[in-house]
């Protein structure tokens, strides 16, 4: 009988660790498939749809700047992972440029911004601030990426030496340079966007421009320096924009100006 008792204690021991075996083996798989669906939910963006997403955003911004289109995405595609870095995620930054941040999320040295579009527009208000990187608007023309790419390395973005490759690659690799041949329709909506107009009158403004084979006279990156007594009022009446739109695209507080102070209008 105690023999009989053994066997089958020692048999229902065997079962009991097999269920426990089969148990864990489930529970590895079950946290395996969690742990793909999770990090494939956290992996917003693919490169092709974070290029779809801020394309527009960044043509906008070489028409009001004169910055190539490509070099914007390049540099954003580049220093964000495409959108997926937690920097760019938790604070809208998606050009590893250094500040405050009011983040509970993370704790990082990197600027905080409320959106992609601030992230985006703040890096081109870095080119037209800093006084190195002032003499590539005047050096480079837009179509130009090369060039941009390596005068904003020169002018000491950053130190990293694969910086300048990884976004020259970046540029050939999606064909990104497509996006500064911008139509001279995108050209006219921007400017009328700019002019206080609104939606109605700018499109029967469009309208009258192609019927009449118009279109408004605008180069990007074209330069003003101000001199005794100008004031921001003069120039936008002068150049046919707006005060609000030379503060934003010169990244002004203010609407103060110093004589020989240089101007993107």
């Amino acid at each position: 009988m105690d023999f009989l008792y053994c066997a089958k204690s020692d048999g229902l021991t065997k079962i009991n660790n097999m269920q426990k075996t089969s148990i864990g083996k489930y529970v590895m798989i079950l946290l395996m498939f969690v742990f793909t669906v999770t990090t494939t939910i956290a992996q917003k963006f693919s490169p092709s749809s974070y290029i779809a997403e801020h394309k527009d955003l960044a043509q906008q911004l070489m028409i009001e700047t004169g910055v190539p289109a490509s070099v914007i995405l390049a540099v954003a595609f580049h220093e964000s992972a495409y959108g997926n870095s937690r920097v760019a995620k938790h604070l809208n930054n998606h050009f590893g440029i250094k500040g405050k941040n009011k983040s509970k999320a993370i704790r990082s040295a990197y600027k905080g911004y409320g959106s992609a579009e601030e992230s985006y527009r703040d890096f081109v208000g870095l080119m037209q601030r800093r006084k190195a990187n002032r003499v590539l608007f005047d050096k480079y023309d837009a179509d130009d990426y090369e060039g941009w790419v390596k005068g904003i390395f020169k002018a000491g973005y950053t130190s990293l030496s694969s910086w300048t490759p990884k976004v020259l690659a970046t540029i050939r690799r999606y064909n990104l340079d497509k996006y500064d041949q911008v139509q001279q329709r995108s050209a006219d909506k921007g400017m009328l966007a700019k002019s206080g107009a609104t939606k109605i009158q700018q499109d029967i403004l469009l309208r009258s421009m192609e019927a009449n084979d118009m279109s408004v006279d605008f180069t990007p990156g074209v330069t003003h320096v101000v001199t005794k007594g100008e004031t921001l009022s003069d120039l936008a009446t002068r150049y046919n924009t707006s005060v609000e739109a030379l503060k934003r695209r010169n990244n002004l507080q203010s609407s103060k100006l110093s004589m020989g102070q240089r101007l993107l209008l």
